[in-house]
């Protein structure tokens, strides 16, 4: 018998929760002023195609992958010249100088949207477009070094 009135007592409270519950259907759009800064007609269709593009490159992080190494030896019929470095310090240096992979992530807001906070602010703007993140791995750098035996 409690069990029963201590539903029915809560029972409204969750009905008016469901009710009251902020809805998330706008995928991180706040119609605010600096979502009228970069979306608004004001400055008519050449500006919202350059504003939408800048939008595009915006949200657009860029991966480039650590450097990879290629090394080629190659073997010298004569050996007319002295080398200054020997193949296997230059082989050193060259496996020392490998660099991590690098991410670049925009962060700089265009001037006319000067309605927005900041970043996050303007990439919420972006998203009133429909515009989303996306992430592009650029190709691995190769260096290819020559070692040649004499």
């Amino acid at each position: 018998m409690k069990s029963v009135l201590i539903t029915a007592a809560l029972l409204p409270l969750a009905s008016a929760g469901a009710v009251f519950k902020p809805r998330n259907n706008n995928n991180g759009c706040n119609a605010d002023n600096c979502a009228r800064a970069v979306t608004g007609t004001r400055r008519g269709p050449e500006s919202m195609s350059s504003f939408r593009q800048d939008c595009t490159s915006f949200m657009s992080t860029t991966v480039t992958p650590p450097m990879s190494t290629v090394i080629v030896t190659t073997t010298a019929d004569s050996c007319d010249e002295e080398e200054d470095v020997a193949p296997q310090t230059l082989l050193k240096r060259v496996q020392e100088k490998r660099a991590e992979a690098v991410t670049v992530f925009p962060t700089a807001v265009p001037t006319y949207a000067s309605a927005c906070s900041g970043a996050v602010r303007y990439s919420s703007a972006c998203s009133c477009w429909g515009v989303t993140a996306a992430v592009t791995t650029a190709p691995t750098p190769v260096i290819t070094v020559t070692i040649t035996v004499y």
